[in-house]
C-alpha cells in the first residue's frame, strides 16, 4: 500500500507542477491574445480607411473624366458651329 501511496504522491506532485505551468502559460497567452486582437482591430480600421480613400479617389477620377468628356464635346460643338457660320454657302454660280 505504501508503494501505491508514494506513486500517487509523485503523480500528484507532477500534476500540481504541470498545472502551475499551464496556468502561467494561459496567463501569458491571454495577454498575447489581447495584444493580437488589438493589432488585428487596428489593421481592420486601417484597411477600411484605405479602401474608403481608394473609393473616394475612384469616384473623383470618374467625375473628372466625365467633366473632361463634356468639356471636350462642348469645345468640338462650339468649333463646328463657328465653322458653319464662316463657311458662307458652298458653290458659286457662274
Amino acid at each position: 500500500m505504501t508503494e501505491r501511496q508514494n506513486e500517487y504522491e509523485e503523480i500528484d506532485a507532477e500534476y500540481t507542477k504541470e498545472k502551475k505551468q499551464l496556468h502561467e502559460l494561459e496567463e501569458r497567452f491571454k495577454t498575447l491574445e489581447d495584444e493580437y486582437q488589438q493589432i488585428m482591430e487596428e489593421r481592420r480600421v486601417a484597411r477600411e480607411k484605405r479602401e474608403a480613400a481608394e473609393r473616394d479617389m475612384s469616384n473623383m477620377v470618374k467625375a473628372a473624366t466625365t467633366i473632361q468628356a463634356f468639356w471636350r464635346s462642348f469645345k468640338v460643338r462650339k468649333a463646328l458651329k463657328g465653322r458653319k457660320k464662316k463657311g458662307g454657302g458652298g458653290k458659286k454660280k457662274k
